[in-house]
């Protein structure tokens, strides 16, 4: 997997929220532990990436209601 920047990983988690709703978390984790178990560092630290900024985006969402 190759590196991510900001913007995409942003894309990303707004994509992800929109598809998987109350259930983002639990996808997340899966793909996680997927990736653990293969050993797959690069992997992880995208996705890494990508869970924080889905937590940043559905925190600063709560913010505006």
């Amino acid at each position: 997997m190759e590196p991510i920047d900001d913007a995409k990983a942003f894309q990303m988690a707004r994509e992800l929220i929109a598809q998987h709703g109350d259930h983002v978390a639990a996808f997340l984790q899966a793909k996680i532990d997927e990736l653990w178990e293969a050993r797959d560092v690069e992997g992880l630290a995208v996705w890494f990436i990508v869970r924080n900024a889905v937590a940043l985006t559905l925190e600063s969402d709560s913010t505006l209601h």
